[in-house]
């Protein structure tokens, strides 16, 4: 039985064919009985001579039933917050089809000569059936669409005239914009098999977050780049990871491997301030606290002013709009990603091996910039894209109305209503004995007896011994001068100034943590003595 859910359409269809069926088995011809319920002779023939038909188009490797119960487990999954990737779902084709070749059964179909499953044949199951989708888990997925209402899109539109108007959008040289992205040394499986149209997806974390570095490229509307800022985790450079990068980058290390504001206030005075030509620029950044809260960036701008009468403004696009706002993500980002999943799937078999952390830095360099020995099918095409980037996002040559278009067409409110399921009422024992017999997980019974109730709690405990301890969030600085919400100009002279009562604040508090600490201990004060007269016992 097909445990899809059926359309008022297909059932009135179904019920039909079933009535002509039975009035021809009454004796009624086959072509009164067709004219009669609507349906056309062929159909009726057909179901006449195969009472319960095949599904059309050639046949797949399992049969009908068991596809339905891996849909059914894969969205039982997805509902009790255990999502399966697509690594997940290779592996568990293979176990079921596996299993199926091994059974003694008079029919055919259930002896499967060939188990070999790949990446190909779970995209084929995905468009079989409608149910499921690959979404992205909310931890990799950080950009959240916030709607816009048309006062901020006014707001947003007037801080860019009046850039405008003070000259700073005249010529492409003038308009730049650098964007933080990393670079992975292996392909991740984020995208994970779920029911279609949810939202939030459970993280996964298999230990490898960090096997990655930090790239921070920088170019102008005239499709001019910069020397990109490589920033490393751990304490000091190997020198295995700097040869080969033929002086095209800026390296930078710390200990989180995350952008901080002195990285990004030096890479902002060694490499964009002495490449700006006019007189007044502005550089669109994306609200990262290095890049907002840096009164050190502040300075440096204001120094380069009074030595060179070259003025740079820090422009914070919108908060929650940089992807459809900034030239980077829009038209360069994307397409950089695509060809380096490629290069590194087919640096597999090619003659150097795979890439490591230690070298995927000069990889990176030979692909951007096309170095000797750059292969033309994975090479980054950044210049020509990043153009379009700025025409696209409508900040050059200054469009509003582009910009209105580019926002608005992701900024839908049915689309949080239309197209999503609700959870359906299913038996989740099954899945929870699997589960329980594989993982070594407790019983319901015992989580309520320790005061944990099912539910959150439980997918949470399930989660951690699937996927193991989630990372801890480092704490970062929060911006609580500047509202992004419609964009802002963070060296306006008031941030600046709101930045600098903060900063005499904070080494204040400084100052008089460390006098607390160098002070000697003050001595405890001496008890009085207890003068009173003792009572005497009676005897």
């Amino acid at each position: 039985m097909d445990g899809k859910l059926k359309t008022a359409s297909q059932v009135h269809k179904e019920l039909s064919v079933e009535a002509a069926l039975r009035e021809v088995k009454d004796g009624e011809s086959l072509t009164s009985a067709a004219k009669t319920n609507g349906v056309s002779r062929t159909t009726l023939r057909s179901r006449m001579e195969k009472p319960n038909p095949s599904r059309v188009g050639a046949p797949t490797k399992f049969p009908p039933w068991e596809e339905d119960r891996l849909v059914d487990f894969l969205m039982s999954c997805s509902d009790q917050r255990i999502p399966l990737n697509r690594y997940h779902c290779v592996q568990l084709f293979c176990e079921v089809a596996i299993g199926l070749g091994t059974l003694e059964q008079p029919m055919e179909i259930l002896g499967l000569k060939n188990t070999s499953v790949n990446d190909k044949y779970v995209q084929r199951f995905l468009s079989r059936h409608s149910d499921l989708s690959l979404r992205i888990t909310h931890s990799s997925n950080r950009k959240k669409d916030r709607e816009w209402t048309v006062e901020r899109f006014e707001e947003y539109i007037s801080k860019l005239q009046a850039l405008r108007v003070r000259g700073f959008l005249e010529r492409p040289v003038q308009v730049w914009n650098l964007e933080e992205t990393a670079f992975t040394t292996s392909e991740m499986y984020d995208s994970v098999i779920a029911r279609k149209g949810a939202k939030q997806i459970p993280s996964q974390f298999d230990g490898t977050e960090k096997e990655n570095v930090t790239i921070l490229p920088c170019g102008n509307a005239s499709g001019v780049q910069l020397r990109f800022m490589a920033l490393y985790a751990g304490k000091v450079h190997v020198q295995s990871r700097l040869d080969d990068t033929f002086g095209l980058c800026y390296h930078a290390v710390n200990a989180s491997g995350y952008m901080d504001q002195v990285h990004f206030a030096n890479y902002i005075k060694t490499e964009l301030i002495p490449a700006v030509t006019e007189l007044k620029n502005v550089v669109f950044v994306d609200g990262h606290f290095s890049q907002v809260n840096n009164l050190l960036l502040v300075r440096y701008c204001k120094e380069l002013y009074e030595k060179t009468a070259k003025q740079v403004e820090i422009f914070c696009l919108p908060t929650g709009q940089t992807n459809h706002l900034q030239p980077f993500d829009v038209s360069v980002s994307g397409g950089i990603k695509k060809k380096w999943r490629m290069y590194l799937r087919d640096r597999r078999l090619v003659k150097g091996g795979i890439v490591t952390k230690n070298t995927v830095l000069c990889h990176i360099v030979k692909l951007w910039y096309r170095t000797e020995g750059w292969p033309e099918k994975y090479a980054f095409n950044g210049e020509q894209c990043l153009k379009s980037g700025f025409a696209k996002v409508g900040l050059f040559p200054f469009n509003p109305d582009v910009i209105r278009k580019n926002v608005k067409a992701h900024q839908d409110p049915e689309v949080i209503s239309r197209g999503i399921h609700s959870g359906r009422e299913q038996e989740f024992s099954p899945l929870f004995e699997l589960l329980k017999a594989h993982y070594g997980l407790m019983t319901e019974k015992d989580l309520a007896d320790n005061g944990v109730t099912p539910g959150a709690e439980l997918a949470n405990s399930i989660q951690k011994d699937l996927f193991g301890e989630a990372p801890k969030k480092q704490r970062r600085e929060t911006n609580r001068q500047l509202s992004l919400s419609a964009g802002a100009l963070i060296t306006h002279p008031s941030f600046v100034e709101q930045l600098e009562k903060d900063e005499a604040a904070k080494n204040a508090k400084k100052v008089a943590a460390a006098a607390k600490r160098e002070a000697p201990p003050s001595q405890p004060a001496k008890q009085a003595k207890n003068t009173s007269v003792k009572k005497q016992r009676k005897a």
